[in-house]
């Protein structure tokens, strides 16, 4: 009986104490199928590399859903309490990011196992469900900022950028899915609700990033263990580089565009692109370094933050493998597979440092 009993609490322990953010653990593992797809030339064995990432990223999902759902059920006040916390708060979309991120990656390997079909149709509910979740948790997250009276600029953090960066990886699958169905209902909803989720999604970014970087600016950095949360800051302008490009087709196959405005479209997409990357990549030296500077100062202690290594990086390699696509150039492509090849070291790192704490139980502690 008292066997039963203390299994009984340890599981409802590590419930009350598990993470809202390890939802970025699919996230991270998910983008890696997505990389390999846009640099699979270079890549040996690509559709084994990206079924092996598939298939890891929907097992790590259904593992976490469990405990992650159960606590909404018997810990709701521990829920709360992270939704009122200035880190843990911005973690909560990544369920629903993870859904949509999932989404894209199976578009790029779901072919190799399944019907066009069948995977264009689990991809319109992921890119439903995905958005009912990104919506809810970015009207929560900004109800309960707007609503704390005690926020200090101290507690600001790059993490904050996750709500806009969930709006921002609509467009991303919406694209392609009103590309699919164009001329039918669903074509206009995936393609105007993309629109709809690309304002949000920018003008969030822009409040969001400016009252973060000036608490970076104007106040003392983080401690080491949120200095993964500077690289989430990569994302958004490397996902925006996606979204323009991938728009061209969008707009041309539900607006029904001449080919020449077509042509003009895709050569400013082109440019822009090019520009937005720009950014990402200028944040990219800026995370390593800050990164390398925390190390330097004290040892980076390991938290689920680790996990914000990665998808930002991989979005940043997919977005350098399309460039690549486009202009075949080298720079492009020895950045992009620099990239790749860091994004598999640094997921290898975070996966076996989450592994092992798990079976010991240590990440679970409060």
């Amino acid at each position: 009986m008292n066997v039963n009993t203390n299994a009984s609490k340890g599981k409802i322990g590590i419930v009350r104490t598990f993470s809202p953010g390890w939802y970025a653990s699919v996230m991270g593992t998910a983008v890696i199928v997505i990389a390999v797809f846009v640099f699979k030339k270079y890549v040996p064995w690509p559709n084994f590399w990206q079924l092996f990432f598939l298939s890891l990223s929907a097992v790590l999902f259904l593992l976490i859903s469990t405990p992650w759902f159960w606590r909404w059920g018997c810990c709701l006040d521990a829920v709360r309490e992270d939704l009122q916390h200035p880190v843990s708060a911005a973690f909560f979309p990544t369920m629903p990011i993870s859904l949509v991120v999932w989404g894209i990656a199976l578009e790029k390997a779901g072919p190799l196992f399944l019907p066009h079909e069948t995977v264009h149709a689990i991809m319109r509910v992921l890119w439903v469900l995905g958005g009912i979740g990104i919506g809810a948790f970015a009207i929560t997250f900004l109800s309960v900022y707007f609503n704390k009276t005690d926020l200090e600029w101290h507690t600001a953090n790059l993490g904050w950028l996750i709500p806009p960066v969930s709006v921002l990886i609509l467009p991303v699958l919406g694209n392609s899915l009103a590309v699919v169905y164009a001329g039918t209902v669903w074509g206009d909803i995936h393609f105007f609700g993309s629109l709809i989720a690309l304002g949000i999604g920018v003008l969030l970014y822009i409040f969001v990033a400016g009252a973060v970087f000036s608490r970076y600016l104007f106040h003392q950095l983080p401690p080491s263990h949120l200095a993964p949360t500077i690289w989430i800051g990569i994302a958004p302008t490397a996902i925006l580089e996606i979204i323009i490009i991938k728009m061209v087709p969008a707009m041309q196959a539900i607006l029904g565009l001449p080919d020449g405005v077509t042509q003009i479209l895709s050569v400013a997409a082109k440019v822009a692109g090019v520009s937005l990357w720009g950014f990402a990549f200028f944040w990219l030296a800026i995370a390593i370094i800050v990164t390398l500077l925390h190390h330097h100062w004290e040892r980076l202690s390991f938290a689920m933050s680790w996990w914000a290594f990665t998808f930002p990086l991989g979005a940043f390699v997919v977005s350098t493998g399309l460039l690549n696509s486009i202009f075949d150039k080298l720079f492009f492509r020895a950045v992009g597979l620099a990239g790749l090849l860091g994004l598999l070291a640094i997921w290898a790192i975070v996966a076996t440092t989450t592994l092992r704490r798990t079976i010991s139980g240590e990440i679970f502690r409060s």
